[in-house]
């Protein structure tokens, strides 16, 4: 029956009080709170002097408005030169994206910015970089060298005309203007309009235009459509120095306005070229024909043309003019053919090909042009032997062969019309054959002056419209926000630096306790006991560094440690009401838990209640019982089961601190104590004892070690297990879960012994919580 109800009370599980759970997690964070307190210090200080040394950079931004003109009409549309179509070509928004960051258009401004040159002072707790106005030295390269890119030069004004130049700890002194010839670089140093405001060393280092234009390509300037399918681009770049960046920017637009206006002047100026020839040669024919008609008259006589042979005549004159046209044009197709098979224009730009409406070779010849520009400006910067000058080469005679074989084309389509007009013309010459010979002469002459006078008047008015529209030639994009920069810095971010200076601040002594908790093969907290399932605390033992020996409880004296003692005492009531409480068997795992010092301590605690209390000295391997309470060892529980003795009375030795509390040692030591625990004097030993005290108190070996303890389980009417914090090892519970699994010890519970302050905010015991005053 006694076992059923042991089983019982230790299969039940530990109840706690609504919220410990979060509280025992919480504790350890909320004891060590100057940690957080310090760390939160640290990092915010540590973000402080991060913001004052880093230097910061600024963002630039600017808004450009480029139309999407698809159909090419560009500047022209809606204007009075819209009925040219020489100067269209397709604009999309993407495409112009790319030339804005294209690394060519961007080392022209690098170029044009001198920028190869940086100035910094270095000697302050945060880098500062000179610029424009700023400038103590203003630095001209003659020649630089890959070497260059990596060294750092140190000018400083030595006197009115000289500067002290140093490199890699050596110096030289040089005179102001004088080219200083260097390993790996050759430059000449004036004073910068900064130069009176500062005598400090000045700092220089060269960059490398190629590559610095390469990355900000890559992604330092960005080009973005405000919105999705926009047509208003945002061009931003970060800068430290925000007037750089905004110099940048303002000519980063300049440049690409400038490339477009030169793009449509050679376009331009290549037609009005191919014009003036054109007039040229029909300046000499109107001439020959005036000339012609003047004698004739004068030869002839002929005034006037009949009236009635008029309308003919006037057909006649009309289809010769559109035979005269369909000339003209077979003369351009000729002329374009003979222009491409000429071998000195193979990299130059084709002429406009204007009067010729066919839309094949407009784009043809207007990617030829582009080609052929793209291929000039690479070859300002590299040689013919570059793979991409090569490669846009082998793309320009391909494009050439194309054009020419679409100008045998179009030539084979004029001479069938040619031939049409000629066909009708000979109906209305027929009609005339009747006209008088002076007559028929003279309108031949006439006729042949009009066309070449309107062929004439048609070039030179296109001529002029040409030479119009390149003197009225402005930028296809619109600044709609001109380049400024934001006076907060892009980087670092304030507000940012300091909130993750503070997270930081809380985490880093926040993971410090969790890892040191998650690592820490020690008993630390309650928590650990709880996850035994039925696990049941008696008590807490506080760490009492005032304690001289083993006695810790006096009567008529009142502290921490004893008023934990007489919870103990209470609770082992509570906690086992019904049930017998007689025997208390004391054990732990292993050696230096407090087996000794609880089993004294609570004996005295129940002896102030005038019970007589035995304790027993159990441990036969390495007793300190009697030690530990200054008493000689004589007979005791080794001598009685081997039987040398038949009587515990003499043996039985008061302790002087409690009036109702005795001891009995453990005797001889025995070289078979197992056996000496399974032997049936042990059982009359306990009959006896329990007949003469109220309670016994059995000081037992640790069930770590050895096995004594549960050789005496079936004696004892409760067990007191003591953990130690900090102390008993977390895997050692694994024994304290084996006792509860499998009821290897009767009416278990569990003691914490030596809690500070780090380990428990307050004693609980069954359900009951107490702080001590003073702790």
């Amino acid at each position: 029956m006694l076992k059923k109800a042991d089983m019982d009370i230790n299969a039940k599980p530990k109840q706690t009080l609504p919220g410990g759970d979060f509280k025992t997690k919480a504790m350890p964070y909320l004891k060590n709170w100057y940690a957080f307190l310090a760390g939160l210090f640290v990092c915010l200080l540590v973000a402080w002097g991060y913001l004052h040394y880093v230097t910061p950079r600024y963002k630039i931004t600017s808004t450009l408005l480029i139309p999407d003109d698809k159909k090419g009409d560009g500047i022209l549309k809606a204007t009075a030169f819209s009925d040219l179509n020489m100067f269209q070509e397709a604009k999309t928004v993407d495409n112009e994206i790319e030339v804005l960051r294209s690394k060519d258009l961007i080392y022209n401004v690098f170029e044009r910015l001198n920028l190869e040159v940086s100035y910094f002072d270095e000697a302050a707790f945060k880098t500062k970089e000179y610029y424009g106005d700023d400038r103590p030295f203003i630095v001209t390269v003659v020649k630089l060298s890959n070497g260059a890119y990596l060294k750092k030069l140190h000018l400083q004004n030595y006197s009115g005309d000289k500067f002290l130049l140093t490199v890699e700890k050596k110096s030289w002194l040089y005179r102001y203007g004088q080219v200083v010839n260097h390993k790996d670089c050759a430059f000449k140093v004036e004073k910068g309009p900064g130069f009176a405001t500062t005598d400090k060393q000045v700092t220089i280092r060269f960059n490398n235009l190629k590559t610095l234009a390469a990355l900000y390509s890559a992604g330092l300037l960005q080009v973005n459509p405000v919105i999705k399918e926009s047509n208003t681009l945002l061009l931003s770049i970060n800068d430290a120095v925000p007037e750089r960046g905004v110099a940048i920017l303002n000519n980063i637009i300049s440049t690409y306005n400038d490339e477009t206006v030169k793009k449509k002047n050679i376009t331009a100026l290549n037609t009005i070229l191919f014009i003036d020839k054109r007039l040229k040669t029909m300046e000499d024919d109107l001439s020959a024909a005036e000339k012609d008609i003047e004698t004739y008259k004068q030869q002839s006589g002929a005034s006037e043309i009949n009236a009635g042979n008029q309308v003919n005549l006037t057909k006649s004159a009309e289809y010769n003019q559109l035979l005269e046209e369909s000339n003209v044009q077979l003369g351009i197709v000729k002329s374009m053919e003979f222009y491409l098979n000429q071998s000195g224009n193979q990299f130059n730009a084709v002429p406009s090909t204007m009067g010729l409406k066919d839309p094949v070779l407009n784009s043809l010849v207007s990617r030829f042009n582009d080609l052929q520009l793209e291929r000039n400006r690479m070859l300002n910067t590299a040689n013919l032997s570059n793979p991409l000058v090569q490669d846009l080469s082998r793309q320009i005679a391909s494009l050439r062969t194309n054009i020419k074989e679409n100008l045998t084309n179009i030539k084979k389509g004029f001479m069938i019309g040619h031939t049409l007009l000629k066909q009708n013309s000979a109906q209305y010459d027929s009609r005339i054959q009747s006209v008088p010979a002076i007559e028929r002469g003279l309108l031949q002459r006439s006729r042949e002056q009009g066309v070449k006078t309107n062929l004439y008047q048609y070039l030179l008015q296109k001529r002029e419209e040409t030479a119009l529209s390149l003197s009225a030639t402005i930028p296809s994009s619109q600044i709609v926000d001109r380049p400024a920069y934001d006076p907060v810095p892009e980087f670092p971010k304030e507000q940012l630096t300091y909130l993750l200076g503070g997270v930081i601040g809380l985490l880093i002594p926040g993971f410090s306790i969790f890892f040191r908790q998650k690592f820490n093969a020690k008993v630390t907290t309650t928590a650990n006991l709880l996850e035994i399932p039925g696990v049941r605390v008696l008590g807490e033992l506080s760490h009492n560094q005032e304690l001289a020996g083993a006695i810790a409880v006096h009567k008529g004296r009142t502290t921490v440690i004893s008023e934990l003692f007489r919870y103990i005492r209470s609770n082992i009531g509570i906690l086992n009401q019904g049930l017998p409480q007689k025997t208390i068997l004391v054990t732990s795992t292993m050696k230096g838990e407090g087996k000794t010092f609880f089993s004294v301590n609570l004996g005295i605690t129940l002896a102030l209640l005038s019970k007589r209390v035995l304790i027993i000295e159990f441990d036969l391997r390495r007793p300190d019982l009697l030690k530990s309470l200054n008493l000689a060892q004589t007979k005791g529980v080794a001598d009685y089961i081997e039987g040398d003795i038949d009587s515990l009375y003499e043996y039985i030795q008061p302790v002087g601190e409690s009036d109702n509390l005795f001891v009995l040692g453990c005797g001889t030591l025995s070289e078979r104590p197992s056996e000496l625990l399974m032997d049936a004097r042990v059982e009359q030993l306990f009959d006896w004892c329990k007949a003469q005290f109220d309670y016994i108190i059995v000081d037992t070996s640790p069930v770590g070690a050895v096995s004594d303890a549960l050789s005496l389980a079936s004696f004892a009417d409760l067990s007191i297990y003591l953990v130690r914090y900090n102390y008993t090892s977390t895997q050692q519970l694994d024994i304290l879960k084996d006792i509860y699994d499998n009821g290897k010890l009767k009416n278990i519970m569990v003691v914490l012994n030596d809690a500070k302050k780090q380990n428990r905010d307050a004693y609980a015991y069954g359900g009951y919580g107490y702080v001590p005053y003073g702790v």
